[in-house]
């Protein structure tokens, strides 16, 4: 059986949290008030790895919101985890990307929808690619 360890977290401009870094080397407790993005965190290790939120839901919003409830366009959610897994380094990063289109003799782009880049170490990677990689590592059902 593997050992693996979350050495590493970081968090860009997922649901609520603009910025964040967290080194999970050493003994970490995350606790708070109410509201303060202890299950945001978890959600974005969840997406990660399974697509998924903390609450099983693959249909969840990870966009950030503005005062008005509104998605903030411009913004790519990433998330990057660094695990140690027997003693080697293996960093996962997965970036929620808006697309955005000119159409031939318009002025202006017009957002058509996101699209989902994979990382293995840096190195982008298919979708199946990476699913692989962490159904190598972690079962889902479990």
């Amino acid at each position: 059986m593997k050992t693996i360890t979350l050495k590493q977290l970081v968090i860009q401009d997922f649901k609520g949290i603009k910025e964040l870094n967290i080194d999970l080397s050493k003994t970490t407790n995350i606790y708070g008030e109410n509201a303060l993005g202890k299950t945001t965190i978890f959600d974005a290790f969840t997406w990660l790895l399974f697509d998924k939120d903390s609450k099983n839901r693959s249909t969840f919003d990870i966009k950030p919101l503005d005062s008005k409830n509104q998605v903030i366009r411009g913004l790519n959610p990433t998330v990057t985890g660094v695990l140690n897994i027997d003693g080697t380094e293996l960093a996962l990063t997965k970036i929620y990307q808006e697309k955005w289109v000119k159409k031939t003799g318009e002025a202006e782009k017009t957002f058509n929808g996101n699209s989902t880049t994979y990382e293995i170490n840096e190195v982008p990677v298919k979708k199946s690619e990476y699913n692989k990689k962490i159904a190598e590592l972690a079962d889902e059902s479990q």
